[in-house]
């Protein structure tokens, strides 16, 4: 039997045993990291249900809130280096920065049009929206602005 002072030794010198793996398994009652969006961080949570393999509902070991599993901050991509360019990145990339238009209500936009923006910065017009807008995806996200006619 492991008595309670040999539990913390353990996990203050950062040995494993039986009882630390047995906890980390990926099965009903186990303890998988999560992101809780109550407590809005990646913290402990116990499995309460299981889809084949996969984790499905899980509960925070913090706050009690039950939830679906979240392997990740909503957002976020997972931290294994195959990040997928964004589309931001992407546009941009293919794009004539050196042909970027100041940006103008007064002026006329096109899909594809590189726009710069005093607030914004660097932009790449997507979509035209009734013809007086235009949508413009800035590396902090899409904005509506307006065109002339």
């Amino acid at each position: 039997m492991i008595e309670p002072r040999q539990v913390i030794c353990v996990i203050l010198f950062g040995r494993t045993n039986y009882m630390e793996s047995e906890m980390s398994k990926k099965e009903l009652g186990g303890t998988i990291d999560s992101w809780c969006g109550k407590c809005k961080m990646i913290l402990a949570h116990t499995i309460e249900a299981m889809v084949g393999d996969k984790p499905a509902r899980v509960h925070c070991n913090t706050c009690n809130a039950v939830h679906t599993y979240k392997p990740n901050e909503p957002g976020k991509a997972a931290a294994s280096g195959k990040a997928r360019p964004s589309r931001y990145k992407t546009l941009i990339k293919g794009s004539d920065m050196a042909a970027a238009k100041i940006y103008s209500p007064k002026e006329k936009y096109e899909p594809g049009d590189v726009l710069q923006h005093p607030s914004f910065g660097i932009g790449v017009a997507t979509a035209v929206k009734g013809g007086t807008k235009v949508e413009v995806l800035f590396e902090g996200g899409s904005k509506l602005l307006v065109q002339s006619p």
